[in-house]
């Protein structure tokens, strides 16, 4: 097969991996997802318990679809993540009661879980194949992040049209359009590149381990940030659709608000670069640590109007902050361990989600929503104090480090010129 006509395969990997990833999160019912749950009988403890269950099954099985990708390859892992997301959604159909939408959140959990780090890795290992700049590499999760989220603008404009003819509708569009990443994911082909070796699992894992934690103190705190702060953005998705209808905004208003507040998410991720030449990486990083907290402050004392617009710094904020955070990781990690460590962040952050979403819940049925708020802007004050700052530290001494081994190059490069040249002999 010439170079050139494998080229033209790997760039076309490239654009269907993003359409791929449009519409693994074209979730039509995702707008009014709480409303829906509430409808089959589900109380907001049962709410988020429901969710925190999805994560336990993501936590479950995300570190090994990350490690079967970078096993036996990104594309075969990518196509069975498509089956389940396609059986997951048709599930919706038949749902009913908490156990019956506990069957469709555990097969998008598998789903999500074999796909969440396949797509980034074959997304970077397809760029370094075709040779791209470094500066198209650091697009790669910016790019990945936009097109998600201007598929849930999408689908949430969808959701809104459906609704002015009947809930049912929505869902039976969710069931079709499940099935569309699993025949965009036979488009793809598998990118050239170094895999796992085939026997030692249990070593290539304590390999993987011993890098992400003995790599540097950067590396250290960008996973435990990924793991911890992404639960203050998260926290508001489940709580805004409540708060909405508590504020008195008709159902069918919500996909149009979700829209706009994708749309700002996922200019944000695709800006986050930019940001962050501007304004620095300490200034990005105290921008995501401190949004989500006057978010909440926001919500709770401002009017509707108001309130939609502090809504606004979760998405803001999570579109700068996980681009950032996400590309600190993959451009620091060896490619065939990057779709472990991905699984590995996504591990951490839903193992996060288990412990605390259901205390959130079982939080806003005793005390309200008011509470549940305060008590949120509080946590995310901690986890700026406690992980964020020392990761900004962590930062500017590694950047310092860098400009004095460069230093210490240049002069050394200096002095090998100034060395005579000795004269031939004779």
């Amino acid at each position: 097969m010439s170079r050139l006509h494998t080229d033209d395969r790997l760039t076309r990997n490239l654009r269907t991996t993003l359409i791929l990833a449009f519409f693994q999160v074209f979730l039509v019912i995702m707008p009014v997802a709480v409303p829906f749950f509430q409808s089959k009988g589900l109380s907001m403890q049962e709410v988020f318990s429901l969710q925190a269950l999805f994560g336990l099954a993501v936590l479950v099985t995300e570190v090994p679809s990350g490690y079967v990708a970078d096993l036996i390859g990104r594309r075969q892992t990518l196509i069975v993540g498509a089956v389940f997301a396609g059986f997951g959604n048709s599930l919706l159909v038949v749902a009913d009661g908490f156990w019956g939408l506990a069957a469709f959140e555990l097969a998008l959990a598998i789903s999500h879980s074999l796909i969440s780090g396949a797509d980034i890795a074959i997304l970077y290992d397809t760029e370094l194949a075709l040779q791209r700049g470094e500066h198209e590499q650091r697009q790669v999760v910016g790019r990945l992040y936009a097109v998600r989220t201007l598929s849930e603008a999408a689908a949430a404009v969808t959701c809104s049209l459906l609704l002015l003819w009947s809930m049912e509708l929505a869902v039976y569009v969710q069931a079709v359009v499940g099935w569309i990443p699993l025949l965009l994911a036979f488009g793809l082909v598998e990118p050239p590149g170094r895999r796992l070796e085939q026997s030692g699992h249990l070593q290539n894992m304590w390999r993987i381990c011993r890098y992400l934690v003995g790599h540097s103190r950067v590396m250290v705190l960008v996973l435990l940030t990924l793991c911890i702060w992404s639960l203050t953005t998260f926290y508001a998705v489940w709580l805004l659709q409540k708060l909405w209808d508590l504020q008195g905004v008709g159902i069918s208003h919500f996909g149009y608000l979700w829209a706009v507040l994708s749309l700002a998410a996922a200019l944000a991720g695709r800006w986050a670069h930019i940001a962050e030449e501007r304004f620095g990486t300490s200034g990005v990083l105290v921008f995501i640590g401190l949004a989500p907290m006057l978010g909440y402050v926001g919500l709770d004392l401002l009017g509707p109007l108001g309130a939609y617009a502090a809504s606004m710094t979760f998405w803001v904020a999570r579109g700068v902050g996980l681009v950032i955070l996400r590309d600190a990781l993959n451009s620091r990690v060896p490619g065939e361990y990057r779709a472990t460590a991905n699984s590995l962040a996504s591990f951490g952050f839903r193992g996060a989600f288990v412990v605390t979403g259901p205390w959130i819940g079982y939080t806003f049925d005793l005390w309200g929503m008011s509470t549940t708020l305060w008590l949120l802007a509080f946590g995310t004050l901690v986890i700026f104090v406690v992980l964020i700052v020392p990761l900004i530290l962590a930062a500017r001494a590694e950047v310092a480090l860098q400009k004095q081994e460069q230093k210490q190059e240049q002069k050394q490069e200096q002095k090998e010129e100034q060395k005579p040249v000795p004269e031939p002999a004779g």
